[in-house]
């Protein structure tokens, strides 16, 4: 074979070797698994898939760092959001305090306010009781008189001596009765039409007339309460201080009671006092007494005024020589023990400021009797 044939023969060898080699295109025909050959082949297919792994690799990467953003975002947002709710409390919290504390400050002053205007209140109140009580107590003792007055005169009889208010001591019952608008309206004059209330074409007002009782009753009432909270002076409420004799207690209540004698000493007093208002202070003084030191050993005291107006019944039903045996031991006891110098702190807890007994007053009666003496000598 000449040499170009064996040439040709070797470049035939050649390229059919290297279609061998050569990728054929993908057929139906074509094996799945496919014939590698050598592995220079496969490369590609391999450079192919780790290609395709790096690209999803990257994608799940780019997923995970926009997750993470995210999260952070949010919890930026709580810890900022956190922060300025703590803010908000905070402020919250202040304002509470100061509206707290304000509104503290004006309960307070108007608690101050109003216990001031209740001081004042009470203050006017009392003023204007003790006014008026002065007002109608002076009323009633010249309608008292003056009814006791017309009263003899119609019964034929002396008018009756001048005494001192406090000397009868009425019962409530017995005032009113005696102050009743009938009894007033028979008095001559024109002093029923002023005091009493109206009448309207021959209608009382029923209002105004009890108007007018109550206040009477309200009168005596706190006559008799200012009286006893009197008598017991340097005794309930200053026991260290000396208590005053009978006339200085007298002329302590004529004072109060306003009846002209402020220029008058209490010796210069004494001698216009009757004798029965001596005996009758001296005797309310004994129950006042008698309760404040009831009460101080833990016992019951009882309303003085019941014990009045029960020893007063007793008396009228004993007869007048009784009651000047009563009334006299009394005053002499009164006396004895309550000479303006001592003190009610002096006294033993236990001292008896008993009424007198029956058998003393009983051999009162006789010496009385004997002497020819009476209550109002």
């Amino acid at each position: 074979m000449s040499s170009q044939g064996r040439i040709d023969t070797m470049t035939a060898t050649i390229n059919a070797q290297s279609q061998k080699k050569r990728t054929q295109p993908y057929s139906l025909s074509t094996p799945r698994g496919g014939t590698t050959g050598t592995g220079s082949s496969s490369a590609p297919r391999s450079e192919q898939r780790s290609i395709r792994g790096i690209g999803a690799s990257k994608t799940g990467d780019d997923n995970h760092d926009t997750s993470d953003a995210n999260t952070d975002r949010i919890l930026a947002a709580i810890v900022t959001l956190s922060t300025k709710i703590n803010q908000d409390i905070l402020v919250l919290s202040d304002n509470l305090h100061q509206e707290i504390a304000d509104f503290t400050e004006k309960v307070d002053q108007d608690i101050a306010t109003l216990s001031n205007k209740t001081d004042e209140d009470v203050t006017s109140i009392a003023n204007k009781i003790d006014l008026q009580f002065n007002t109608v107590s002076n009323k009633v003792n010249q309608l008292i008189e003056t009814f006791e007055q017309n009263w003899s005169h119609q019964a034929g009889g002396p008018a009756p001596a001048q005494t001192n208010p406090g000397c009868t001591l009425p019962s409530l019952k017995q005032v009113d009765h005696m102050i009743s608008p009938q009894a007033i309206r028979n008095i001559p004059g024109t002093w029923a039409t002023d005091q009493l209330p109206p009448i309207v074409n021959g209608a009382q007002n029923v209002k105004a007339a009890q108007l007018y009782t109550t206040l009477v009753k309200t009168a005596g009432k706190h006559a008799r309460e200012r009286l006893h909270i009197l008598v017991l002076h340097n005794i309930k409420n200053n026991p260290e201080a000396t208590v005053p004799c009978i006339k200085r207690l007298l002329h302590r209540l004529a004072n109060y009671c306003g009846d002209g004698t402020q220029d008058l000493d209490f010796s210069a007093y004494w001698p216009t006092t009757p004798l029965a208002l001596r005996l009758r202070i001296a005797y309310i003084r004994r129950e006042a007494v008698r309760i404040f030191q009831s009460l101080q050993s833990g016992g019951g005291g009882g309303n003085i005024w019941s014990r009045v107006n029960k020893q007063l019944h007793k008396l009228r039903v004993e007869g007048p020589l009784y009651t000047s045996a009563f009334y006299r031991l009394v005053y002499n006891q009164d006396t004895e023990w309550f000479d303006g110098t001592g003190f009610f702190s002096d006294f033993n807890p236990e001292f008896d400021f008993a009424l007198p007994s029956e058998d003393k007053i009983r051999e009162e009666m006789e010496r009385l009797e004997e002497a020819g003496e009476d209550m109002e000598e």
